[in-house]
């Protein structure tokens, strides 16, 4: 490859990685975060995902932050650090694919990058995932030898490992593509996707054989597919975003425009495909020369569009969003649209909103108006003055009454569960005193989950349990029982509250 080829992918990767970095102090997700951190701290002790805590999630992820927590230490920021590094390559990574189709990158990536910043999932597995899938389109797209199946293969088995639901997805992308191209193309690539279906194979079995040494092959699919698919898709479904209503909540004019343009963003990988199938009967697309490109993004879009089928918001639409960008630019020309008008419109739309809700960020770190979080793990990070004054008192009131090195932290009302803060364990550097560090509705709301979270409270015995309530959550899809919240009013007296938390303290008479 040429040195020049080298050159444009690692500036997009600097300005990706300076971008993300702004601001990426400020703020912080008790839940989806922590999942990620405590997970990882949890394999740190010596423990293992499903035998030893509950967690629906795919373990490589857990491996993967865990390593880099004991290289470079446990401070939030530090490990959102990891998620700028694998987000930026991704970008990278998209730049370059679109580019190698001889195709303009820079509205397809300044599209993703805004897109990304809005919902950069730190701590989560998702970039980890997302970074494995653009390395598979790409090569799926420059393909040459027998050896880049090999590689498609890998990727593949790893991105289940991380997230198996897009490992899912990205399997059943990629058979489509081989499909398309075997059949309609009339390629001869049977060896080679041969070749792809046995790495895949292969390198999954090595991947049940390593949960079933660790004694987690059983909770594994209890867990991560037996649960989600019976009970996760009615407790965490979200309705399809309406920007009728976004436009007229009962909110600030700025949070309704911005509500109002996560509800459009949305829609905008389905309206491509749309244009696309539209394009493709009008025999606007070359199919034996342009189709492999147009053909291979939209699938692996179409298909991961199922993210957001469940839950159907912004971050979960946004792995399709991110695949579909690479085809706006080709769109565009197709419908004769790339003019000045029209770029100078969509350049707007894609980066207003994300420049506006960075810019509040950096005006609440750099005006006063945050506070930082007194905690040795949360350096640098901030939040509003009034949310860092409670959490900053919760986590000196656990320090002063809780000299264990157990805590709960648990929810008000165990019978309606929507999240209960899974990073005040990583703050108050206290170990989960039950498996049950993450708690869902359909799982701790269950009479056998919490008559396990009790006997383990009573083995433990924390000092301090921490119950969060926010009544201003999502309603509750299930109602569950209540002995939980039995057991912890009869051994535990409410000790103080601290905006949204209440701090329970053992009953020692």
């Amino acid at each position: 490859m040429k040195r020049q080829n080298y050159i444009s992918p690692f500036l997009v990767f600097i300005a990706a990685f300076v971008w993300f970095l702004l601001g990426a102090n400020f703020g912080l997700n008790i839940y989806d975060e922590g999942i990620g951190i405590i997970g990882a701290k949890r394999i740190l002790m010596g423990e293992v995902p499903y035998r030893d805590f509950w967690t629906i999630y795919s373990p490589l992820w857990y491996y993967v932050l865990g390593l880099w927590i004991k290289l470079f230490g446990n401070e939030i920021f530090a490990i959102r650090l990891l998620t700028i590094l694998l987000n930026s390559i991704s970008i990278s990574i998209l730049y370059n694919t679109i580019k190698s189709q001889n195709i303009n990158p820079y509205l397809g990536t300044l599209a993703a990058l805004m897109f990304l910043s809005i919902s950069p999932f730190y701590g989560r597995a998702i970039p980890l995932a997302l970074l494995l899938v653009f390395l598979t389109i790409y090569l799926l797209l420059n393909k040459r030898k027998d050896s880049d199946y090999v590689i498609i293969g890998i990727l593949a088995a790893l991105i289940f490992s991380t997230r198996h639901d897009f490992g899912i997805y990205a399997i059943a992308s990629t058979i489509c593509v081989a499909i398309f191209e075997n059949r309609i193309l009339k390629e001869k690539r049977a060896k080679q996707y041969l070749i792809y279906l046995t790495t895949l194979l292969f390198v999954l079995c090595l991947y049940f054989l390593f949960l079933h040494k660790i004694g987690s092959l059983g909770g594994y699919f209890e867990y991560a597919y037996k649960f989600v698919f019976e009970k996760f898709g009615v407790v965490r479904s979200l309705p399809f975003p309406n920007p009728f209503i976004a436009l007229f909540e009962d909110i600030p004019i700025t949070s309704r425009i911005y509500n109002l343009w996560l509800s459009v963003v949305f829609y905008l990988p389905f309206v491509l495909i749309g244009i696309l199938f539209y394009l493709i009967i009008k025999s606007k697309i070359e199919i034996s020369s342009e189709g492999k490109f147009f053909v291979t993004v939209t699938l692996f879009s179409l298909i991961f569009s199922a993210q957001g089928m469940v839950r159907s918001g912004y971050e979960h639409i946004l792995p399709s969003l991110l695949i579909i960008v690479m085809l706006i630019t080709p769109i565009m020309v197709k419908l004769n649209l790339a003019n000045k008008f029209y770029l100078l419109f969509l350049l707007i739309f894609f980066s207003f909103p994300p420049i506006a809700k960075k810019a509040q960020a950096l005006i609440y770190l750099y005006s006063g108006k945050s506070s930082e979080i007194k905690s040795h793990s949360s350096k640098f990070i901030k939040l509003p003055k009034e949310e860092a004054e409670n959490y900053n008192n919760l986590i000196e009131y656990v320090k002063i009454f809780d000299r264990s090195e157990y805590l709960y932290s648990g929810v008000l009302y165990h019978d309606k569960i929507f999240i209960n803060d899974i990073m005040l364990y990583h703050l108050t550097n206290r170990y989960p005193a039950t498996k049950y560090h993450e708690l869902h509705p359909g799982q701790a709301t269950e009479a056998s989950a919490q008559q396990e979270i009790i006997a383990q409270l009573q083995s433990k015995k924390p000092p301090v349990i921490v119950l969060y309530y926010n009544k201003e959550s999502e309603k509750q899809k299930i109602i569950g029982e209540n002995y939980l919240d039995e057991y912890i009013r009869e051994n535990y007296i409410l000790s103080k509250i601290f905006g949204n938390y209440y701090l329970f303290r053992i009953n020692k008479e």
